[in-house]
């Protein structure tokens, strides 16, 4: 087989969340070639509890529940995402899933009336003001940053498989991490596939110069395995 026709797997996620990526697609595809180069570090700063405890939390991201779970914290948590909602229920929450957007969570929380005392745990940037709408319906939202992120260049080995003629997969798994990998991979030349974990990563995903998009229909990581195995084997490659 010429390895240089097969496409080469580019994950740019933070190093843990690639390697753990890494190995579903080694064990779902074996002889698989995967080059991690990430585009982001994880930083886990100090930060306080409420002075008042709320009836349920609210995570709109893994590393949100990484935070949580280094606090000892647990009970009730409403999760966008089912990474996100798995993620939670491993560290000994009562998660339920919210879909894959905060439009999802609002609609949840709302509909559901429980707890009207609400903590959201997040990074230093969040999407869809998911505090605001909650409070403007009646709720009172704690917020606090737990995580936050810095930037990394791209590997030499990255650069250089961008560089050149091999066909890429990129699987991106929010748009965050897609607009980083956008401003990181402008100008290269290498034939590029976007995989997207949904329409909103895909939205996210712009200024690529891409060959094929593939939007997955599950946001989990099972459908990113799926689009991963289509571009794999369906010749959308090409």
């Amino acid at each position: 087989m010429d390895r240089q026709a097969t496409p080469l797997i580019l994950l740019t996620r933070p190093m843990a969340a690639s390697v753990r990526f890494s190995g579903r697609l080694t064990a779902a595809f074996p002889g698989v070639d995967v080059l991690i180069s990430p585009l982001q570090m994880v930083r886990f700063p100090d930060w306080a509890m409420p002075t008042e405890q709320a009836g349920a939390v609210i995570f709109t991201s893994q590393n949100a529940v990484a935070a949580a779970s280094r606090a000892g914290l647990g009970g009730l948590a409403y999760c966008v995402g089912n990474q996100t909602t798995e993620a939670a229920k491993l560290a000994g929450f009562d998660a339920l899933s919210a879909g894959s957007d905060a439009a999802g969570l609002i609609a949840l929380i709302v509909e559901r009336g429980g707890p009207r005392h609400l903590w959201h745990l997040h990074g230093q940037t969040t999407r869809g003001d998911v505090a605001g709408h909650l409070r403007r319906a009646g709720f009172r939202v704690d917020e606090t940053v737990v995580y936050s992120t810095e930037t990394l260049p791209l590997s030499p080995q990255a650069k250089a498989a961008l560089m050149g003629s091999r066909p890429l997969l990129l699987p991106l798994f929010s748009p965050n991490s897609a607009a980083a990998a956008a401003h990181a991979l402008a100008g290269f030349a290498a034939p590029l596939t976007v995989l997207s974990l949904s329409a909103a990563v895909d939205k996210a995903a712009t200024g690529f110069v891409a060959a094929h998009r593939l939007i997955s229909r599950r946001p989990d990581a099972e459908g990113m395995l799926e689009i991963v195995g289509k571009a794999l084997n369906s010749g959308a490659l090409s």
